[in-house]
């Protein structure tokens, strides 16, 4: 009779590899846009479709090139969380951009972008 190993079964393995690549795949979609609708709340998801836009935009990546990495910055939120001042940074392969977005709650609810500016460096 052979005698049972103890060694951590081929499985457990494959099993561990399907949660890496599971939790890898959340944060690389679903990460961020939970990060910002938990800090933020209702603007979350326009800030999201603003970057995600940023990212293909023929106007940035001209002349940035492709976008490697993305960052972004939340300033100046106020108490009373009316309007709010977001700021988030695209590296490219030739330069980097930074786009700032003004936002405003309008009195129907819903949240507007009022003014952008984007800043090319290389």
């Amino acid at each position: 009779m052979q005698e049972k190993g103890r060694g951590f079964p081929n499985w457990g393995y494959v099993l561990l590899g399907a949660l890496a690549f599971a939790g890898f795949y959340f944060i690389k979609n679903m990460g961020q846009r939970t990060i910002l609708k938990a800090v933020l709340g209702e603007p979350a998801d326009l800030i999201n479709k603003a970057m995600s836009s940023a990212r293909v935009s023929s106007r940035i990546t001209s002349r940035t090139g492709r976008i490697t990495a993305k960052n972004f910055k939340l300033e100046k939120l106020g108490a009373k969380k009316d309007s709010l001042s977001f700021r988030f940074f695209l590296d490219g392969e030739r330069a980097d951009a930074t786009v700032r977005l003004w936002m405003a709650k309008r009195p129907s609810g819903d949240w507007e972008i009022i003014k952008s500016d984007t800043v090319f460096t290389e």
